[in-house]
């Protein structure tokens, strides 16, 4: 695919109109996706990144024919890249599994969207682990 198609995505995405740092992270881990998994993200994906301070925000889209995922991001203002970069490619993970998680699955889902952030070269570090979980540190 080429960078113009990802760029438009992301652009695309009103929540992240602001933020040009979350709109680099976007267009860098979807660069990583085949063209397949790009087309399932573009044609069925709405992201809602809610920011530091904000209790909440409206986003108004138009309308779909198809299913679609709504990704749900709290990107706290001092998150270091590697961690929003690795929360990114973990929740494209979730979209690519194409349902919503229920009980039976256990951890399997997570560790399934952990494998494909890794696999798509973000792997969960030692440092994003402490960043994202301080109070196991």
């Amino acid at each position: 695919m080429k960078k113009s198609e990802l760029v438009k995505f992301v652009e695309s995405q009103k929540s992240l109109h602001l933020y040009k740092n979350i709109q680099d992270a976007f267009i860098e881990v979807l660069s990583c996706l085949s063209d397949a998994e790009f087309e399932k993200v573009k044609n069925g994906l709405i992201i809602m990144a809610f920011h530091d301070g904000v209790s909440g925000q409206v986003m108004h889209f138009p309308a779909r024919k198809n299913n679609f995922a709504v990704m749900q991001l709290y990107i706290p203002k001092k998150m270091p890249n590697d961690v929003l970069r690795w929360v990114v490619a973990h929740e494209l993970g979730h979209v690519m599994q194409g349902r919503n998680w229920i009980e039976s699955d256990g951890i399997k889902l997570e560790s399934n969207a952990s494998e494909f952030a890794k696999r798509l070269g973000y792997p969960k570090t030692d440092k994003i682990t402490k960043w994202l979980h301080p109070e196991n540190s």
